[in-house]
C-alpha cells in the first residue's frame, strides 16, 4: 500500500523561508559555492508557493535540494526531501538513491525508513524492505509502526507465513491494531482467501470508520470477486474520506477503463495524480483514457514524460507503441519506440533475442502490411466505385433520352386505337417506371431500367406506323403481277381494284 510522505520541512541551523525576501548586499562576492541551508530553504519556497495555475514547481525544488544534499551530502533533511521531490516526479530510482542517503546520514530517521521502503516495494524489490525492517523491529520488539511495515514487505515479497507470524506479533502487543487488521486483509488477499481478506478490512472498519485505505482494500477485494457494483461504492468512499487518495483513485480508474467508461478513468487518475503527481501508474492510466478519448497527441506526451524520467520503463515504451501502431497508424514511430527501448535497457546485454520487444517489432511490421493492404484495397474499391458512377451517370444520361422518345411517341398516338391495343399499356408502365428513377436520379437504377425502355421503343416506332407514324412496307408483288396498290391514307377513299387483264373495271362494292 502506498504510504502517503510526510515533507521534511524543518530548516537546518535555524534558518527560516524569510531569508528569500531578502537582496543580497551591494558588496557581497560573488561565488559559485552553494550554501546549503540557504538551498535547502529555497527548496522549501518553491514548494509552498505554486504558480498562477496552482502548479508546483518540483523540478526546480529537487534542483534546490539535490544542490544541498550534495554541498552537504550528510544533510538529511535535505537528502529525504529531494528523495520526497523526486517521487512527485516520478523518479523511483532517484528516491530510492536519496532515501538511503537520509538514512546513511541519520540511521535514526524513520520516515526516510519507511519512505525507502515504499520506493524498493514499489520496485519489486520488497526483499530489500523487509530486511530494512527486520533490523528496526530486531533494535524495538515494540515498534508497531516499523513491525507493520515489515508485514507489508513481506506481503509484497510473498513471504505469508512470516507475514502472519508479524500480525500476531503486533495483535499480541496491541489488540486492536487497525494497521495489523488492514495488513492482514492484503495479506489474505494475496493468498486468493477473499473471504478471509473482507472479514479483517471490516474489523478494521469497525476500528476506523475514517481510514480511507480500508474502503480501499474492501473495494479492490470486491472488484477480484465479481462484485463490480459494492466495489466502486467502497472506493468512491475511500475517495470520499481523501479525495487525494492514491490507492482508491488508480482502483476506481483501472476500474473505469475496464468498463470503457473513459470520462470517469480520467477524473480518478487526475484526481491521483493530485495527491502524486510523479505517480507512474496514475499517467499511465491517465495516457490510457486520453487514449480512450481519442486525444492521442495528449496521450503521447504523458508517455513522453515518464519515459524522460525512467528510460529504462518498459510499460511506458509499449502502451506509447501500442499508440502509435493501432490509433495513429504511424508505425515508424512505433518502431522507433520499441528500438528506443531496446537503446535504453540493453546497455548491460540484458535484452536477449527472444525478448518480447523483439515480438512487438515484427506485430508493427506486420500491422504496417495489413494497413497498407487495406489502404489499397480502399484504393481500389474507390476507384471501381467512381467508374461504376460514370458508366451510371452515361446510363442515365441515354436513359432520359430514349425515355424522352417514348414518351413523344405515346403522346402522339395517344388517340390512336391501334397503338393503344398494341404497346399503350406496356408503354406507359415502362414510361412510369423510368420516369420514377430519372425524377430521382436514381443513377444505379438507371442501367437496369433503360434496357426496359430500349426493347420497348422499337416495338411502340413499329406499332405507330399503323397509327400514321410512316409507311407501311409494300409486299412483295405475285410473280408476273403487277404490284398492288398502297394502302389509303387514313380517312381517305379507297382505291379502286385494278381491272382484271382485258375487262372492264368492277364496280366498286
Amino acid at each position: 500500500m502506498v504510504k502517503t510522505k510526510t515533507l521534511a520541512v524543518l530548516f537546518a541551523l535555524g534558518l527560516s523561508s524569510s531569508l528569500l525576501g531578502g537582496c543580497p548586499k551591494q558588496d557581497a562576492t560573488p561565488t559559485d559555492v552553494v550554501n546549503p541551508a540557504q538551498s535547502f530553504s529555497a527548496g522549501v519556497k518553491l514548494l509552498e508557493t505554486p504558480d498562477k495555475d496552482g502548479a508546483i514547481d518540483f523540478a526546480g525544488a529537487y534542483q534546490q535540494f539535490a544542490a544541498a544534499a550534495t554541498a552537504k551530502p550528510d544533510f538529511a533533511k535535505a537528502q529525504y526531501n529531494a528523495g520526497w521531490v523526486s517521487e512527485q516526479l516520478g523518479n523511483l530510482p532517484q528516491a530510492e538513491r536519496h532515501y538511503r542517503a537520509a538514512l546513511q546520514a541519520d540511521t535514526n530517521y524513520g520516515d526516510a525508513a519507511f519512505a525507502l521502503a515504499d520506493v524498493l516495494t514499489r520496485q519489486k524489490k520488497a526483499a530489500e524492505a523487509v530486511g530494512l525492517f527486520k533490523a528496526r523491529t530486531e533494535a524495538d520488539p515494540n515498534d508497531l509502526k516499523s513491525r507493520n511495515a515489515l508485514m507489508e514487505a513481506l506481503v509484497a515479497s510473498e513471504q505469508h507465513d512470516e507475514a502472519i507470524a508479524q500480525a500476531k506479533e503486533i495483535l499480541i502487543r496491541d489488540s486492536k491494531n487497525v494497521n495489523a487488521y488492514r495488513n492482514l486483509s492484503r495479506l489474505y488477499f494475496a493468498k486468493g482467501e477473499y473471504k478471509l481478506s473482507q472479514l479483517c478490512a471490516e474489523k478494521a472498519k469497525e476500528l476506523a470508520a475514517g481510514d480511507p485505505g480500508i474502503y480501499n482494500n474492501i473495494g479492490v477485494t470486491f472488484l477480484v470477486m465479481g462484485d463490480e457494483a459494492s466495489a466502486i461504492e467502497e472506493l468512491k468512499t475511500a475517495i470520499k474520506l481523501d479525495p487525494d487518495n492514491v490507492e482508491a483513485n488508480l482502483n476506481l480508474g483501472y476500474t473505469a477503463l475496464n468498463s470503457g467508461d473513459f470520462a470517469l478513468a480520467r477524473q480518478s487518475f487526475e484526481a491521483a495524480l493530485q495527491g502524486e503527481p510523479g505517480n507512474t501508474d496514475g499517467k499511465l492510466g491517465l495516457a490510457v483514457a486520453l487514449r480512450g478519448m481519442k486525444e492521442y497527441d495528449e496521450a503521447a506526451k504523458l508517455y513522453e514524460a515518464v519515459i524522460a524520467v525512467d528510460p529504462r520503463n518498459q510499460k511506458a515504451y509499449f502502451n506509447a507503441a501500442t499508440l502509435y501502431e493501432k490509433y495513429v497508424k504511424d508505425y515508424k514511430k512505433a518502431e522507433k519506440t520499441l528500438q528506443a527501448f531496446i537503446n535504453a535497457n540493453n546497455k548491460d546485454g540484458s535484452i536477449g533475442p527472444a525478448h518480447e520487444v523483439f515480438g512487438r517489432i515484427e506485430r508493427v511490421k506486420e500491422s504496417q502490411q495489413i494497413e497498407e493492404a487495406r489502404l489499397r484495397e480502399e484504393e481500389r474499391k474507390k476507384k471501381e466505385a467512381e467508374e461504376r458512377k460514370k458508366r451510371q451517370e452515361q446510363k442515365m444520361t441515354e436513359l432520359k433520352t430514349k425515355l424522352a422518345e417514348l414518351k413523344a411517341l405515346a403522346e402522339k398516338y395517344k388517340t390512336c386505337e391501334a397503338f393503344a391495343m398494341g404497346v399503350g399499356d406496356e408503354v406507359a408502365m415502362v414510361v412510369e417506371n423510368a420516369d420514377m428513377v430519372v425524377q430521382a436520379e436514381d443513377i444505379e437504377m438507371a442501367g437496369d431500367v433503360i434496357t426496359f425502355v430500349e426493347q420497348i421503343l422499337p416495338m411502340a416506332t413499329e406499332v405507330s406506323a399503323a397509327c400514321g407514324g410512316g409507311a407501311a412496307p409494300a409486299p412483295a408483288p405475285a410473280e408476273g403481277g403487277a404490284a398492288p396498290a398502297p394502302a389509303p391514307a387514313e380517312g381517305g377513299a379507297a382505291p379502286a381494284p385494278a381491272p382484271a387483264e382485258g375487262g372492264a373495271a368492277p364496280a366498286p362494292q
